[in-house]
């Protein structure tokens, strides 16, 4: 009997093991490895402009290659529009299944740093004749690349380590 015991507690220490480390939530995901971290809380003039899906989304993510007309608009006046944003950049769901399907969001938004992590903070709202998505509240990060802005959206299963990554324009 305490042979069979040993056995099973051996056998669920494998297998929480295994569960363990075939997570890349716990190996750091590398989808931030080319971006600087911000030291303090973005400026409002830092972050104000259009934004585009970066090159490495359009190649690396899937179902992204077509989707070079996505646009971020951060405005002063504490809003932001999304255009052509693929359905799966908003939607968990629609990440696996609806990628081919672009859609529209408006919304409003504020800076936040804490622990070192400088995040947009987004009331992300929809257009109900137009999808079925419904208003939500979250956070994305934001990052620096060349002096320029990054806003860093996960998409689908964190453990994929996947982003759709807006690179600020000059103008």
């Amino acid at each position: 009997m305490i042979k069979l015991l040993t056995a099973i507690k051996i056998g669920i220490s494998i297998i929480i093991i295994l569960t363990t480390i075939s997570s890349c939530t716990l190996i750091p995901c590398g989808w931030d490895s080319d971006l600087d971290v911000l030291e303090e809380k973005p400026t409002n003039e830092f972050l104000i402009g259009k934004y585009k899906l970066d090159e490495r989304t359009i190649k690396y993510i899937q179902k992204y290659e077509n989707s070079q007309n996505a646009e971020l608009n951060i405005k002063a006046d504490g809003t932001f529009e999304m255009r052509n944003i693929p359905k799966g950049t908003l939607d968990f769901i629609g990440y696996y299944d609806s990628m081919d399907i672009n859609i529209d969001a408006i919304g409003e938004w504020k800076t936040s740093y804490d622990k070192g992590t400088a995040e947009l903070n987004v009331n992300v709202q929809f257009d109900s004749t137009k999808t079925n998505l419904t208003d939500f509240w979250t956070s994305w990060r934001i990052y620096e690349k060349g002096k320029k802005a990054v806003v860093f959206i996960m998409v689908g299963d964190p453990d994929e380590c996947a982003a759709a990554r807006f690179e600020r324009k000059t103008e």
